[in-house]
């Protein structure tokens, strides 16, 4: 026994004076300026970049450094490639006896590295990656070697930093403020991690720092990226004030496969105001949660399945996405979600720097689309909204991929009851009393313009306006962008049953409309004064008039007006042309009304333009007759008649008046000549036969001719008609012997 510990005492000394001997030698040999010569020419031969450094410790206990520099390639003068205030590693040589390689604890502080990218695909690190030689042909590759039997018992890193910089100089990531900490690190087994760090991100896209940390266990995969994975226990970050976390597992950490959820806690547009300033404020957003499976390479991302909540919305994600060689994707994309009640009222108050319109109130509806994206098309295969006002569905193709968008697709829409629509604008729509349903099938496309075509349906639709009601309004029209074709149109006007046709095409520049219209009783109703001190609208800049073609008939059971009314009536048009001015319009006109009466016809013309027109030479007939006082004419202010004719045509405004007929128990009135109707210019002769209702019986129409204008005409009798009333005769033959044969020779003349 004293032997065994004497000999043990005498090995402790020997190994004690053998590595104070080696420890003692080592610092006589690796002197610090041996050191800096080493592993300055170590750099410029193997990295061929300069490396300075203020001290290096090398010695039993492990190894130090501080101050490290490295420069870009090749030297300082172009700046710093990595740089670390301290780095120390403590290996245990303990280990060694048991054939294991284990290190104790492995520290750095203030790391900091710049990658920067020269050019596609060329980085300031480059040229320290030497390419992987192929194996010679029909040799087969070398075995993958065993990972070293490798243990770190501590590794941590503080304040450290990483950059990035694109070649455009338009692109900026860095990773400031890293710290990292780990624990029996292995090869192969788990470990665990955490770290935090903060991101800084200067783009056109984005600008923005995203504070981040990170808890997990990781595993090296025996130093094979593709074997290595992760289990990330927590990793949150931080926009602005919107927080979210992250949990799953990553597999092969160079492609890797990873299942992942993400949740971002309810937030408010305010919290994003310091990253994107043109968001409006406190508008509050839900809580944000994805389930994600993809996998990711240098190439390309799979993404196997994407299911995001946000609140009320549902989405799911498939498909893949390639940047290498080229940018390509087909991805499939599924939407639900449900959007609650809104007054825009409140919203406009939110978003101030938006025109949203006010005073609205949109319904509670539900969203839903299927669509697939692929390299530049997008592909709607079914987008439906459904509320209780309306609802639509339908189909959409949209190519983006050319210099211009093109889109086609197809959709069917439902108003289910304009009582209901009225109420999402209550202030605008409550006073039009709006009632019944409509829908419309539709086809569209767009490649530069729209262009829109389909057929819309209407059944029992209702509306007031202008002191009218509408109501039963059923049927049918083919539509376009440019025409409309309705073959039977039903409904009641102010109760009297209507039916109508038209057909119309050239909508947008010059329509050309023909229709067929038959109304039970027409009430003209005058429209209300305006209000006083209301301004009038200011009139359109002087441009080309707006034209319309008109052809037609029209039959109405009776109309009524406290200044003309009467039993049937119908019109014939074929007008082209017509404008407000009425300087080009060309065509005739025609019509027949009675029995009826009237009163007053210039009241009724004031408010009526079309009125005024038809009746003009009745209105006229009322002025004239109060000029010539002398031929001692009724009143034809105040007349009832059995019908009343007109036959017109015109040309540039000007209306020729082929047929102007009144037949009344007072008289018999015919008009003949012209009207210029832009100039409001008379030429006109008017005939009166006087009937017995008037106290006076004429054999012979008693004429008068009409010029000058409207609002200032000038009345001159017709001498000859005057002279062929056979009482005129009478009594200049009484007077002096055939007289009248004389005047008639004279006029003749």
């Amino acid at each position: 026994m004293g032997k065994t510990t004497k000999a043990l005492i005498w090995i402790t000394v020997v190994l004690a004076l053998a590595l104070g001997t080696t420890a003692l030698g080592l610092k006589l040999y690796f002197t610090q300026a041996r050191l800096k010569t080493l592993a300055t020419d170590y750099a410029a031969k193997n990295l061929g970049r300069e490396l300075i450094f203020d001290a290096i410790t090398l010695n039993l206990s492990g190894f130090s450094i501080t101050n490290l520099r490295v420069s870009e390639y090749p030297d300082f003068k172009k700046g710093e490639f990595f740089s670390a205030s301290s780095f120390s590693l403590r290996p245990s040589f303990r280990a060694l006896l048991h054939r294991e390689l284990k290190i104790n604890s492995v520290s750095a502080a203030g790391l900091n590295m710049h990658i920067a990218e020269v050019k596609k695909d060329t980085y300031n690190f480059s040229d320290l990656i030497a390419p992987v030689a192929a194996p010679a042909p029909g040799r087969p590759a070398a075995k993958e070697q065993a990972a070293p039997r490798l243990l770190v018992s501590s590794l941590k890193v503080r304040d450290s930093r990483f950059s990035y910089a694109n070649a455009a100089g338009d692109i900026s990531v860095t990773f400031r403020e890293i710290n990292l900490s780990a624990s029996g690190i292995s090869p192969s087994g788990l470990f665990p991690l955490d770290g935090d760090f903060t991101m800084a991100v200067a783009s056109p896209y984005f600008n923005g720092e995203v504070p981040a940390a990170v808890k997990g266990e990781l595993s090296l995969g025996g130093f094979n990226p593709e074997k290595g994975r992760a289990e990330i226990e927590k990793a949150s970050f931080s926009l602005g004030g919107v927080k979210g976390e992250i949990k799953g597992s990553l597999t092969n950490l160079l492609e890797p496969e990873a299942k992942l959820a993400l949740k971002i806690k309810q937030f408010s547009t305010a919290d994003l105001k310091t990253v994107f300033k043109g968001l409006p404020a406190k508008i509050l957003l839900p809580e944000i949660e994805a389930d994600t499976d993809f996998k990711l390479t240098a190439n390309d991302i799979n993404l196997r399945s994407v299911k995001l909540l946000a609140g009320p919305v549902k989405t799911s994600l498939k498909g893949r996405a390639a940047w290498n060689p080229k940018v390509s994707y087909d991805i499939k994309a599924e939407i639900k979600t449900q959007i609650p009640e809104i007054d825009t009222t409140l919203l406009a108050r939110k978003a101030k720097q938006y025109p949203l319109p006010r005073g609205l109130k949109l319904p509670l509806s539900e969203v839903s689309a299927k669509m697939s994206l692929k390299n530049g098309t997008a592909v709607v295969h079914a987008f439906t909204l459904n509320s209780s006002p309306l609802a639509l569905k339908g189909n959409a193709t949209i190519n983006f991929s050319g210099p211009k968008m093109k889109a086609q697709g197809a959709a069917k829409a439902e108003i289910k009851d304009f009582s209901r629509l009225a109420q999402i604008a209550p202030d605008k729509l409550g006073a039009y009393a709006l009632a019944g349903s409509a829908g419309a099938d539709l086809n569209y496309s767009y490649s530069g313009s729209l262009t829109v075509s389909g057929k819309a349906f209407m059944s029992g639709i209702g509306a007031s306006f202008a002191d009218r009601r509408l109501s039963a309004l059923s049927g049918a029209a083919d539509f376009t962008m440019d025409s409309l074709s309705a073959k039977k149109i039903r409904g009641k006007l102010d109760g009297e049953d209507f039916t109508a046709s038209l057909n119309a095409d050239n909508l947008l520049k010059h329509p050309k409309a023909q229709f067929d219209f038959s109304l039970a009783r027409l009430v003209l109703k005058d429209s209300p004064a305006a209000a006083p001190g209301e301004k009038r609208k200011a009139a359109a800049p002087a441009g080309r008039p707006f034209y319309l073609d008109l052809a037609g008939t029209a039959t109405l059971g009776a109309i009524e007006h406290p200044n003309f009314s009467c039993g049937p009536a119908s019109m014939k048009l074929a007008l082209v042309n017509i404008s407000e001015d009425m300087k080009a319009m060309d065509g005739t006109a025609a019509f027949t009304a009675g029995p009826g009466k009237f009163s007053e016809l210039i009241s009724l013309a004031e408010k009526h333009k079309v009125a005024k027109v038809a009746l003009y030479p009745l209105i006229v007939l009322q002025k004239a007759s109060k000029l010539a006082k002398a031929l001692q004419l009724p009143d034809f202010n105040n007349i009832a008649f059995d019908v009343i004719e007109g036959d017109y045509s015109f040309s540039d405004g000007l209306m020729k008046l082929n047929k102007s007929a009144l037949s009344s128990p007072v008289a018999d009135v015919s008009s003949a000549g012209s009207i210029n109707l832009p100039a409001e210019k008379l030429d006109m002769r008017i005939s009166t036969t006087l009937k017995q209702a008037s106290g006076i019986r004429m054999g012979t129409p008693l004429g008068m001719f009409v010029k000058g204008t409207f609002t200032d005409p000038s009345v001159k009798p017709d001498i000859k008609s005057i002279a062929e009333q056979p009482a005129v005769k009478k009594a200049l033959d009484k007077l002096v012997p055939d007289a009248s044969r004389l005047l008639k020779g004279l006029f003749k003349k």
